[in-house]
């Protein structure tokens, strides 16, 4: 009576390779569902950081009486604020500055009280203390871009904290009229002690004007002025503000663009805002300009045509 041999089990090489294939197909079919799902949970946590950035706005309006403003003005006689937003007023004088801005304003509004607190109130940025300056505020920074963090490299006078949001100035690229472009039209706008325009210079509507937004950084231009520098920093608008309109400030047409005084995020075809209402929006980056000058402007009178 013959033996019978025990039967030898494993894969053949066919069935292995034709397994390997199996499981990098799934994995290729996997991975952008997976990048889809943190893109969505990107843009999520920015609508909520926005919304924070809005209610802020409103509690400060709520106490303060007036809308945050831009920045601080700063100098030695009374009028001047008169000489930076009625076109012709001059003291002259030549002791004008800009101190802290919306972003430092509304520490108190975003539960950082402590940060706001090193702040002084009458020193422009670069008479702040080191650790005023430099202080992270994760609100401030949009998951679709980047983690909280870092420090800016060049532009701002004393590297500081960043910052992926920015203050609508309007439709003109600057928040006064001392340089020639006419009356600034945002509800962000130049002020003393941190009051800038009362709510009912919103003509428009609260509900149909742009309040803060998605700030433009070039994909390249992570830390580095004037696109990337400090969000603290009062003097150098780039930093801190945008404007939109028909006058060159359409979205940012790509993560490559250079401009400096756009919106724009890394978000895939959307930029994102907080109105005057508290309301967030998602704006297509193809939306015509003209749609942006209405809702950037505060009193144009026009009516707003569809944008979502």
């Amino acid at each position: 009576m013959k033996a019978s041999r025990a039967r030898k089990t494993g894969f053949t090489l066919v069935e292995l390779l034709v397994v390997i294939s199996i499981i990098a197909l799934l994995i290729a079919l996997l991975i952008p569902a997976i990048q889809k799902v943190r893109a969505a949970a990107a843009r999520t946590q920015c609508q909520n950081n926005l919304k924070q950035h809005g209610l802020a706005v409103l509690n400060y309006e709520s106490n303060v009486g007036f809308l945050p403003a831009n920045r601080n003005i700063l100098g030695v006689q009374g009028a001047e604020l008169e000489e930076w937003l009625r076109p012709g007023a001059n003291e002259p004088d030549g002791d004008e500055d800009s101190g802290p801005n919306w972003a430092v304003f509304l520490l108190p509004y975003l539960g950082e009280k402590a940060i706001y607190d090193l702040w002084d109130m009458k020193k422009d940025y670069g008479l702040q203390s080191i650790k005023a300056i430099q202080c992270t505020v994760p609100t401030y920074f949009c998951p679709g871009r980047r983690t909280p963090g870092g420090l800016s490299t060049t532009y701002s006078t004393r590297p500081g904290a960043l910052g992926d949001y920015a203050a609508c100035i309007g439709t003109t690229g600057d928040d006064n009229v001392s340089r020639g472009v006419g009356h600034a039209t945002g509800m962000f706008q130049i002020g003393i002690d941190g009051k800038g325009i009362r709510r009912r210079q919103v003509t428009d509507g609260m509900s149909n004007t742009l309040m803060i937004g998605d700030k433009h950084v070039p994909f390249n231009q992570l830390t580095k002025g004037k696109w990337d520098c400090s969000i603290y920093d009062g003097l150098n608008l780039d930093c801190h503000c945008r404007s939109a309109g028909v006058a060159g400030f359409g979205f940012a047409a790509s993560i490559n663009d250079m401009s400096s005084q756009k919106f724009g995020s890394w978000h895939l075809g959307v930029c994102q805002f907080v109105f005057g209402d508290g309301s967030v929006h998602a704006l297509r980056v193809d939306l015509d300009r003209q749609v942006l000058e209405c809702l950037a402007n505060i009193a144009d009178g026009k009516p707003v045509p569809p944008y979502e």
